[in-house]
């Protein structure tokens, strides 16, 4: 087992409180042998560290935000007996005939109850609702005590995990040089490769959750590039050259 100091060696000096929590509750899974849950939503580099390095036959380590596409997670320690994730979904519908709220709405209407950041999952909005997991001990809270988003008047309800709303993808076709990384992000985000490259060495670009800063990493398919302040997007397959001999590649945007 990867002692903590090792283990904080891989993450950011903002991550490193959370990640201290996280080791402490695997360590208690570990040494009681009892299911135990991250006491918080956990970020991609986060969680998918965890799955990642310490899932085993013996030792299992998911993550669920409730959407199969779910950024923020709640990770799970030793669940050998399959309890629910200590989650709530939340529906919040708009009654408002007049005004249409913004993720920015939704999101800061909670947050304005005291509710801290990593209690809340991933957000979608739908039209006229919003549909958001949350850990349970908030959940009857935000409940009996949002009453509007704004001043749109809104009603709360609870919705089962089965009924939350697909993932939406804008499908493009890109064409880049090689597969390298530096490449992709150029293209997804419309900049220069220098300031792709510079977005990397920020902290600005995950692939498949995880920080990266190697310019020259090769990204195959069905890869999950995230852009901070840009959006989503997976990688698909090659389907042809242009005449100057670029891979055109196939990109679905998380819309």
């Amino acid at each position: 087992m990867i002692s903590k100091e090792d283990l904080l060696k891989n993450f950011a000096n903002e991550d490193k409180d959370s990640v201290i929590r996280i080791y402490d509750n695997l360590m208690l899974a570990k040494n009681k042998d009892i299911p135990v849950f991250s006491k918080n939503f956990c970020p991609p580099n986060i969680w998918s560290y965890f799955v990642e390095n310490f899932n085993n036959n013996s030792f299992i380590v998911e993550a669920d935000g409730a959407y199969d596409e779910a950024d923020r997670r709640i990770i799970s320690f030793n669940n050998q007996y399959f309890c629910e994730y200590p989650f709530i979904c939340l529906k919040i519908t708009n009654k408002s005939k007049f005004k249409d709220l913004t993720h920015k709405d939704y999101l800061g209407s909670i947050m304005s109850l005291g509710i801290e950041r990593e209690k809340i999952g991933d957000l979608r909005v739908v039209h006229d609702y919003a549909v958001v997991p949350v850990y349970e001990d908030i959940a009857n809270y935000i409940t009996t005590s949002m009453e509007f988003v704004g001043r749109c008047p809104v009603e709360i309800e609870i919705v089962d995990k089965e009924h939350l709303p697909q993932s939406v993808f804008e499908e493009i076709v890109i064409n880049i040089p090689s597969l390298r990384i530096d490449n992709y992000v150029s293209k997804l985000a419309n900049v220069s490769r220098a300031k792709a490259i510079e977005l990397m060495q920020n902290n600005k670009v995950s692939v498949n959750y995880c920080k990266i800063k190697e310019k020259s990493k090769e990204i195959q398919g069905n890869n999950v590039i995230t852009i901070s302040g840009i959006g989503k997007f997976r990688t698909g397959s090659i389907v042809g050259n242009t005449k100057s001999g670029k891979n055109k590649v196939v990109i679905k945007k998380y819309i």
